[in-house]
């Protein structure tokens, strides 16, 4: 759709981040390499030239041409496909479309992301249903206790089993493909969230058979913020509905499922960011000899060499097994004598002082039930190995002051 950028997407990619900012901390809201921002830039030069054309007549072209290419990218059929603003849209859109009664269960590890747990509890609370919390053994942990975990917490009361491809704050990657088998062998639906998995691991939904996958794009994969998807079995996609109808939502298209039809519009919003990554995806895959793979395993190696380097000058023990790590990593700090204090500008003081006092981003938070202080670092297409050295290098005196 956007063939002037064929050629620009061999170009080394270009970030537009504050060069005096050591960036660790990738894995929030990505970074937007110049090609993906100027083709989304053409792309709104092009709407804005008749956008009665573009929202009746060329929207959803667009919106097919950038399903295929997610498609190639997560090996699934494109019309499986919908266009979400994030991830965590996409996890919403599944639970409001369950129609949860009293007496269901939902199983979630106690690594979810906040935001999963927020509109659980919401959802619950209007429907009667519970959420079972499966405990995950952190750090000291399997990908074979991990699966154990979850699918012990399964009843005959379970309809929903949700849980994370790569976790948020713990940056674990779970064994997804087992844990979708054996809740299915049980007869139980697995809505992955994944919003870490898309340009950081490789995905394979053909293979594990999900009923859902929720996931973000502006984190591993060079998009714009507000871009994502959502994959849906055949055999779900009836039910599920936007969380926002548009007026087009009542029409019957004999020529086009209702699952394309009413998630491609939900009313005018941008969808320009999305309608780019096939330019995004292209690009990425341009930045390795290996392609997208290549990259993914050249960030694995950066980011578990330099979080070893990390803890290793700071003294820090258990890391999770490299199993189960790819693009970022997150390292047990000790907590502090008196804990924590309230009043950062970010969620730890720590990570105040990293950013103001060395202009370096590396998260550091709890995640409560699970360890009280982690420090997660990530390592995207431009970061370096001196980077964690520059980390490495300050973090030991700010754990002793």
């Amino acid at each position: 759709m956007l063939e002037a950028f064929a050629d620009r997407t061999r170009e080394p990619a270009r970030h537009g981040l504050d060069p005096g900012v050591t960036m660790l901390n990738g894995a929030s809201y990505g970074c937007v390499p110049a090609v993906v921002r100027d083709a989304q830039h053409e792309l709104a030069r092009r709407i804005e030239l008749d956008p009665v054309r573009f929202y009746k007549h060329d929207l959803e072209r667009y919106c097919d041409h950038a399903r295929q290419a997610i498609a190639r990218l997560v090996n699934c059929d494109a019309g499986d496909l919908a266009l979400m603003p994030n991830g965590t849209f996409a996890v919403s859109s599944v639970l409001l479309s369950l129609g949860l009664g009293p007496g269901d269960e939902v199983v979630v590890t106690d690594h979810e992301y906040q935001a999963t747990v927020n509109e659980l509890g919401r959802v619950c609370a209007a429907t009667g249903a519970r959420v079972v919390t499966a405990r995950l053994p952190f750090p000291r942990i399997t990908p074979e206790a991990a699966c154990d975990a979850v699918v012990s917490s399964i009843t005959d009361r379970t309809r929903l089993v949700v849980c994370s491809h790569i976790t948020s704050a713990t940056s674990l990657v779970l064994p997804i493909g087992a844990i979708i088998e054996r809740a299915r062998a049980k007869g139980v639906d697995v809505l992955v969230d994944g919003a870490h998995g898309p340009g950081q691991v490789p995905i394979d939904l053909h293979s594990w058979r999900p009923a859902y996958y929720a996931a973000s794009c502006h984190k591993w994969l060079g998009a714009s913020k507000g871009t994502g998807f959502l994959y849906a079995d055949p055999g779900r996609q009836k039910r599920l509905k936007p969380a926002v109808l548009s007026c087009r939502t009542h029409a019957v298209r004999p020529e086009r499922k209702a699952f394309l039809c009413d998630f491609d519009y939900v009313g005018t919003e941008d969808r320009t960011g999305n309608l780019v990554l096939p330019v995004a995806i292209e690009h990425l895959s341009h930045q390795h000899p290996g392609g997208l793979i290549g990259l993914q395993q050249r960030n694995s190696a950066v980011a578990i060499a330099g979080a070893r380097r990390v803890a290793d000058a700071a003294g820090i023990g258990t890391l999770a097994p490299e199993s189960m790590t790819a693009s970022m990593v997150s390292i047990p700090l000790p907590v502090p004598e008196g804990g924590v204090q309230p009043g950062a500008v970010y969620d730890d003081q720590l990570w105040d002082r990293l950013r103001l006092e060395h202009s370096i981003q590396a998260p550091a938070w709890g995640l409560p039930g699970v360890h009280p202080r982690l420090m997660r670092v990530s390592c995207q297409w431009y970061n370096t190995p001196e980077d964690f050295d520059r980390l490495a290098s300050v973090l030991p005196g700010l754990l002793r002051s």
